[in-house]
């Protein structure tokens, strides 16, 4: 083979080895921007209102980072905040350290903002309203759903039924988005929603739980599912027809592996009990209301043995009280009881605690110690919701 022969080819093999090493990186970069523009798209999250504070007149706050201080509905920038220092903001006229400020609101963002000295993810809201201030902080869902798993949860629970708690809570959080929109706010912080208590006690057991679901909602009929929840049924749950007299295809009545958990009792005088139920019932002196079997019902007992009803015969008048008036007025941990007189006491005997709808943490714990994965779980408490993936 002469020179020039030699030469051509090697050209040739130059070419398209230098064409494949284009290609090769043609698509290293499309790969690249596919898992940028992935990367992206999972990072997204919506996110909400919580109410903190309301009806104070005063609140110190510390961002993490400098900041800019604006007026939410204008956009308009009022001032720049330095990181890391106190800073007080007044309901006369909205004042920042002794400055006032223009307007009836002030919004900062921010990764983390410290509340009269609490920190919180996200920013922070202040809103002028009926002579007070209402705090709220401004907070992306994932980071929310931190500061509330350890706080609905015991972070000792198998990782399973965290992991249940983790979705159960998301879709509650988005289902009741707006729940006090007549207060600026879309949840609160306390046991009427979630109760959020910021970064002060995350954990990574629970912090695992909520990256593990991130995005994951319960559905049913395309829209999010009213994931209720509540401490320990107590043998079996109730559906929410009985308890709040909605009826919700998801939220019936289910099994729970175990029974008769969580048994309590509570005891009342005969005094105090004639006085919670007023002059003209008098004493008691009997009480009509069947035996309770977990799993059975009564004409005055549900499905679950929740008492529906029970009759108190007083000196006076008699009284029907609902469960749910007999748990509030005696202030009992569920329904899912018995009522004797024993000598001069009225005696309360049950089991479980909270409202018995939706999902009961315990009982969670329970299924996945006997090995149910958290899909499992969520599919026996809530039957006919779908788990989709929002982001």
């Amino acid at each position: 083979m002469n020179l020039k022969k030699i030469f051509v080819l090697i050209l040739a093999a130059t070419f398209f080895i230098t064409n494949a090493q284009v290609d090769a990186a043609r698509n290293r970069n499309q790969n690249r921007q596919n898992q940028n523009q992935t990367q992206q798209t999972s990072t997204w999250q919506p996110e909400r209102k919580i109410g903190l504070l309301s009806g104070v007149t005063q609140v110190t706050l510390q961002m993490s980072a400098p900041c800019i201080m604006i007026e939410p509905e204008s956009k308009k920038q009022i001032r720049k905040i330095q990181a890391n220092k106190n800073f007080t903001i007044d309901f006369a006229a909205l004042q920042y350290n002794a400055v006032e400020i223009r307007g009836e609101n002030i919004q900062l963002k921010d990764l983390q903002v410290t509340i009269n000295g609490k920190k919180y993810f996200g920013g922070v809201r202040i809103n002028k309203n009926r002579g007070s201030l209402t705090v709220i902080n401004l907070v992306p869902v994932e980071e929310y759903l931190r500061g509330v798993l350890p706080e609905e949860m015991s972070i000792s629970f198998h990782a399973e039924a965290l992991r249940a708690q983790a979705v159960a809570a998301r879709s509650f959080t988005l289902k009741n988005t707006g729940r006090h929109a007549s207060e600026g706010y879309d949840l609160c912080a306390g046991t009427h929603c979630q109760v959020y208590e910021g970064v002060a006690n995350v954990a990574n057991e629970t912090d695992k739980a909520v990256r593990d679901t991130r995005g994951e909602i319960l559905y049913f009929n395309g829209s999010a599912a009213l994931t209720t929840f509540h401490t320990d049924s107590g043998g079996m749950t109730e559906s929410g027809l009985n308890v709040w007299g909605t009826d919700t295809p998801y939220l019936q009545a289910a099994t729970e592996f175990e029974k008769q958990t969580q048994p309590w009792t509570v005891r009342v005088t005969k005094s105090d009990f004639a006085s919670r139920m007023g002059a003209a019932f008098g004493n008691l002196e009997r009480v009509e209301l069947s035996q309770l079997v977990i799993g059975k019902s009564a004409t005055d007992r549900f499905n679950s043995g929740r008492i529906k009803f029970a009759i108190f015969v007083g000196s006076k008048k008699n009284a029907r009280l609902t469960g749910a008036e007999i748990r509030s007025k005696f202030s009992l941990p569920s329904t899912l009881c018995n009522i004797k007189i024993e000598g001069g006491e009225v005696v309360f005997e049950g089991f479980g605690r909270g409202h018995g709808v939706g999902m009961s943490q315990y009982g969670a714990n329970a299924y996945a110690k006997a090995g149910w994965n958290y899909k499992k779980i969520l599919a026996h408490y809530y039957k006919g919701t779908e788990l989709k993936k929002l982001y």
